[in-house]
């Protein structure tokens, strides 16, 4: 049990943050806050996917009554740091990295109007995740400048100086307790 008495999950993801990863990872914390649980810890890794998703997994994470303890135990990438960064505690590995880009779309075969309404998609959805990343981060606004222009990879110390990680460590399932993958 943690300090509220309420019991304790452990989890873990690694896949797309689309559709289906995002409705596992969101059941499995309804399950948790169903069920009584007050804090849940999560081994995460993904390299990103649909930026609705995952703004959508970051509200859903926040509007939570749960204590959610995230570990980058590999690559969190693109719209997968806004997800990230919904947690209340942030860890990662000495071996993990983090990666931000501008938003990407596919121009094949798009009328000029198609084409204008998309980029104007694309840059509105670079806003909503800057919005993110400077609210629950202390990016420097030269490393955002640069993400909406090319891929910025962080580095664990970069992350803990930047405000992504409240520390450098291991994700470590204590003896005894069983891990759920989502």
């Amino acid at each position: 049990m943690n300090e509220a008495g309420r019991g304790v999950a452990w989890f873990g993801f690694t896949g797309m943050i689309e559709p289906d990863g995002v409705g596992r990872i969101a059941g499995a914390l309804n399950a948790a806050v169903n069920g009584g649980v007050g804090t849940v810890h999560l081994s995460f890794s993904s390299n990103g996917g649909y930026v609705a998703d995952g703004i959508y997994l970051h509200n859903h994470i926040r509007a939570l009554p749960l204590h959610l303890v995230i570990y980058n135990t590999g690559s969190v990438g693109s719209i997968a740091v806004s997800v990230f960064l919904a947690a209340h505690e942030r860890y990662c590995s000495r071996h993990a990295m983090f990666m931000v880009h501008p938003t990407t779309m596919s121009a094949e075969s798009m009328s000029a109007r198609r084409l204008q309404s998309a980029l104007d998609a694309a840059l509105a959805d670079d806003d909503r995740t800057d919005n993110i990343l400077r609210q629950y981060s202390s990016i420097p606004e030269d490393v955002l400048a640069a993400r909406r222009h090319s891929e910025v990879h962080i580095s664990p110390g970069r992350a803990l100086e930047f405000g992504l990680v409240q520390g450098v460590r291991e994700f470590a399932l204590p003896q005894g307790q069983h891990i759920v993958q989502i």
